[in-house]
């Protein structure tokens, strides 16, 4: 199975939460401004999560695409939607704390290019 344009969303969505992942598996308390301690098993509980999206995103970016394909991009999507809000409060805020992994700006973007990837495959611009 060749590599074609749309299999670059399911690509990008591994390359950027893989880092991510393993961020939020071995650093939790670089998550949040002052931790409890109890908070660690929920940001590693977050980010196996993560890396459970990154093994779909992986078996999809292995196979054609097709429909269920598509639907599994819209899903992804949605998932971007958030730390994308969460790094644009965090600029218009001038919140510049927690600069792992590139800080807000770096986030915005990439989740941004994400969500625009995969949304554009899910909606068949693509």
């Amino acid at each position: 199975m060749p590599f074609t344009l749309q299999h670059l969303p399911f690509l990008t969505h591994v390359l950027l939460e893989t880092p991510a992942s393993l961020n939020f598996f071995f650093r939790p308390s670089n998550q949040l401004v002052s931790p409890a301690p109890q908070a660690h098993a929920i940001i590693k509980q977050y980010a196996i999560l993560l890396l459970s999206s990154n093994l779909v995103a992986l078996t999809f970016l292995l196979r054609d695409v097709d429909e269920v394909g598509r639907a599994v991009a819209g899903a992804l999507a949605v998932y971007h939607v958030a730390p994308l809000v969460r790094a644009v409060s965090r600029l218009r805020e001038g919140r510049m704390y927690g600069k792992d992994l590139g800080g807000p700006v770096v986030h915005a973007v990439v989740h941004g290019i994400a969500l625009v990837e995969l949304g554009s495959l899910y909606f068949k611009l693509l």
